[in-house]
Order: structure tokens, then sequence, then C-alpha cells
């Protein structure tokens, strides 16, 4: 392992199955978060993992693979073989609309995920990443705390917020969309769910015909699904959005947050009203402003060392499911097209011959995903479009031609 290492910024779900995959390889590499610790955001998000399923178990070794019950949001619910129907419902009737099937679908916690994949992985926390120098051989990354490590290439998983981005593309800007979102979680009790927990084991969401008001649920734990979890109580993300169009400005303070999204859901049927009258004074509500942004083929960088990968390389909306997805494809597509066992693959000209390809291949199969999750989020806030809409269309693997 004399060779230069791979330097990966960001230890989210893609950099991590690439430390994984270089490791079970005996490949050099080093791996970097801004995050002081992997549990510095504890609160974390569900993850649907569909189409992906076959690059995950490829480049992973087996060990963790085997583990992947560890990450369950709903163990009991994905050992008999449920993948959840997914439901869509019209929130004045209660009626459900759209079931979204899937062969294979595993919803799993980020939190849990993560840390799983740091079995064995050194990753370095606490490294704020500022600025890269390249020539035609190498690479260095520079942090903010004075260190620096030059290596062979530069793998970009540092996410939506991307510093690296910033650097190869200092013109770009993110796409900002008419939609504004509130998000929180909390603990359930069965009585408080009202019959939610039977809907689905793992989501749902819907609409209202006439508020245009948009709900994504989700569990992040069940009872007694791991030692740590409550007893009796469901973990819960529930999430609003709406469009612009309302001119319903998010406040800044909490309390009147939850009053808001009390408000925008008066008028909903049961379980889905007291899904969200529910939520304890307490509870802490983010507002996420949604935007997206896709790279562009042939857009020329200084850094030819450097690539993006995940959310830097195709920052998508939430409303289809698909970033992570694709993030762990553009992993496999990467070491693809860099064979990183041979070292001639990092001869400049072979190098870049193969990252001109490997971002054909991303371009490809993200571009339409992406399209797609902004499609799908702006229909979420306009009952009218649903019917054909991609947010109730199925999720695979497409590419464009």
């Amino acid at each position: 392992m004399s060779n230069p290492p791979i330097l990966i910024i960001g230890a989210g779900i893609s950099g991590l199955v690439l430390a994984q995959y270089l490791q079970r390889h005996d490949i050099a590499f080093r791996i970097f978060d801004r995050d002081p610790a992997i549990d510095a955001h504890s609160g974390g998000w569900g993850l649907t993992l569909h189409w992906s399923l076959p690059a995950l178990r490829e480049l992973l070794p087996d060990h963790i693979v085997d583990r992947f019950p560890e990450t369950f949001v709903n163990k009991e619910a994905s050992a008999r073989g449920d993948t959840g129907r997914f439901q869509f419902f019209n929130l004045k009737s209660g009626d459900a609309l759209y079931n979204i099937p899937a062969a294979e679908r595993i919803r799993v916690s980020r939190v849990r995920l993560r840390q799983l994949l740091t079995t064995g992985v050194d990753v370095q926390w606490n490294k704020n990443f500022q600025n890269i120098e390249s020539t035609a051989d190498e690479i260095t990354a520079y942090f903010e705390d004075g260190t620096s490590y030059t290596g062979r290439l530069l793998v970009a998983c540092d996410g939506s917020r991307s510093r690296t981005r910033e650097i190869l593309y200092p013109d770009v800007q993110m796409n900002q969309l008419p939609v504004q979102l509130l998000g929180a979680s909390t603990l359930y009790t069965a009585e408080e769910m009202g019959g939610a927990e039977t809907i689905d084991p793992f989501i749902f969401q819907g609409s209202h015909p006439e508020s245009n008001v948009f709900l994504f649920f989700s569990f992040l734990d069940t009872p007694n699904n791991f030692e740590n979890s409550s007893k009796d109580r469901y973990h819960c993300q529930i999430i609003l959005s709406w469009a612009d169009s309302k001119k319903v400005p998010v406040p800044d303070v909490n309390a009147e947050r939850i009053a808001l999204m009390k408000k925008l859901t008066d008028n909903w049927s049961e379980p889905f009203r007291s899904l969200v009258h529910n939520l304890p004074q307490d509870v802490e509500v983010r507002s996420i402003r949604i935007e997206d942004w896709m790279f562009r083929l042939g857009k020329a960088h200084a850094h030819p060392r450097a690539v993006l990968v995940g959310d830097s390389a195709h920052t998508m909306t939430m409303f289809r499911g698909e970033g992570a997805n694709n993030a762990i494809v553009d992993v496999l597509d990467l070491v693809t097209r860099v064979d990183m066992r041979q070292p001639r693959s990092f001869d400049s000209e072979a190098l870049r011959s193969s990252l001109v390809e490997y971002e054909k291949d991303v371009f490809a199969r993200a571009e339409p995903s992406f399209l797609n999750s902004r499609q799908a989020c702006l229909d979420a806030n306009d009952f009218s479009k649903l019917e054909g809409s991609p947010l109730v269309g199925l999720r695979d693997l497409k590419r464009s031609s």
C-alpha cells in the first residue's frame, strides 16, 4: 500500500461505501468529515434503498451486508419480507389513491447505516475542508486546522453544500424551488398514532385537494426494534410542504411553526390530522428551503484529479427518495471506470479519460432522477397534477440516451 492514497471528502453514505470498497481491496485511502463525530447529528432521516441494492451488495464486504438488519427502521416487517405499499392519500377524504410497489426495497435509518459503514474505517473527524492544489500527478487537500494531505485522486462526497463543488465550479448556484417545508420528529404511543401504524410499516404520504398541502410521514424507529429503542413508542418523522404561491411564510419562532403546521392541517381527515396535531409543544420544527443542482457534461475545471460523487454532483429533492440510490451507484460507476487496484489507472491521461466516461455514466442515470425529483416536488403541492406524476410513479433505474 505504498501508492499515494485516495482522498475522500465526506463520510456520508457514498463516502463510506467507497471507503469500505477500497479497504476491501487493500487500496490506500483517507476519509475526512467536518462533523466532530459520527453521532453529531442524531436526529437523522430514513433512507429508502431499492434499485441501488445490487450495487451496494457488490461494493461492500459480505460481513457488512450481513449486518444490514442493524439499520432497519422496522426489523420485524423487513424479516417477513414486507417491502411496504408506500401509499399516497387524499387527505380530505382519507382515501388511498396510489400504491408504489417494489420487488425489493428496504427502509433504513441513515444514522444507523452510517454507523455500520464506519466499521473498521478510520474516519478523520472534525476536518473542515477548505481548498485544493493539484499538479498533473497529484492533488492536495487543505483543511481549516492547517493540515494537508496529498493523494492521487480526490473524491468529493461532501453533500449538497459541497465545498469541493464550490472550488471546482465557483460560478455555480443552487436552484431554489418555490416550495416551503417544515419537518419534525417525535415519539408517539400507539394511542397517539390513532391507527396510522397499520397503514404502512415504513412510510406514507398524501395531499389535500383544496389546500394542496403535502404530508410525508415515515418511521425512524419502531417499538422494541433495538435494545435502545423505545419499548412502547414509535419514532416518527412528519413533514409538511406547500407552494410559495400560497403566500404562507415560515415563522422564525418554533412555537409559531408548530401552530402553523396545525393550522395548515386542521381540515385533514383522521388519522392524518392527529399525526400533526399531537406534536408536543417542545418538539423542534425545522425549516428546509428546497434546492437542487445537477452538474453538466463537458464543463471543465482546474483540478482534473478531483471528481464529484453523490449529492455534490446531483442534489435532488427528497420527494422520490432517489438521492441515496444514485449516490451508491455513482460509487460503483466510479470504481468500474477507474480500476483503483491498478496503478496505471492513475496515469494522467488514463485517469482523465476514465473520469470523462464516469461523468457520462452518472449524467445518463442521474439526470432523469434529478428531473423527476424536481417535478415530484412541484406536483406534491398541486393535487391536480398527481395523475401520471413521478411523485407517485415507480422508482427504478433509468438512463437517458
